[in-house]
């Protein structure tokens, strides 16, 4: 006889193995638009905010590091798994802000934005710089070299040309996870808990 303990268990395995692979093909088609579309936006979260929201931080966490591993296949270079700590680091903000009530009122969501932006323009910069020499071939590489021509270093120039798109980029990525809270069954909000 099943208890109630391990039909929850056996509920949240299911979603799990449904709604990962749904958050990194999100991550993945939606990343590859911008990048094609050669946007100053990375649009690469959004599918990891959900389900970070949704199922708790480390399950978002899986999807953000299989995103990355395939979005490197895809481009041919395995240097960008390392951009896999950039969702990392985005899973664990995002869950543990909803999973603790700290995402439900305006000032919890600037919060979380500016952590989310901060550490990824932080761990995205050095990684950017190493892996592509600081060009990417996106839009963000404009603000670089602008940044570049007033007299800043490489590293500071990434870094300060990637904080503002982390905000927008990040932003979206949020406001959206931030719709989709509002909208789930309360079944599905209990997922996310200690």
């Amino acid at each position: 006889m099943k208890t109630i303990d391990s039909n929850k268990s056996s509920m949240r395995l299911t979603y799990m193995c449904v709604l990962i692979p749904l958050a990194v093909a999100i991550n993945v088609v939606v990343g590859q638009i911008a990048l094609q579309l050669k946007l100053p936006l990375y649009m690469d979260a959004i599918g990891t905010t959900i389900l970070s929201a949704v199922m708790g931080p480390w399950v978002g966490a899986v999807s953000g590091l299989l995103s990355s591993f395939i979005t490197a296949l895809i481009g041919g270079n395995l240097l960008d798994t390392l951009f896999g700590l950039c969702n990392v680091s985005t899973a664990l903000i995002v869950g543990f802000m909803v999973r603790y009530g700290k995402f439900k009122k305006w000032y919890h969501f600037a919060i979380c934005l500016f952590l989310v932006s901060v550490f990824n323009a932080a761990l995205g910069t050095p990684i950017g710089v190493v892996v592509y020499g600081g060009i990417q071939g996106s839009g963000l590489d404009i603000a670089v070299a602008a940044l570049l021509a007033t007299g800043q270093d490489l590293m500071s120039s990434r870094f300060w040309a990637s904080l503002p798109t982390n905000l927008i980029d990040k932003g979206i990525a949020l406001l959206i996870t931030y719709l989709v809270l509002l909208r789930l069954p309360e079944k599905l909000k209990k997922m996310n808990s200690k």
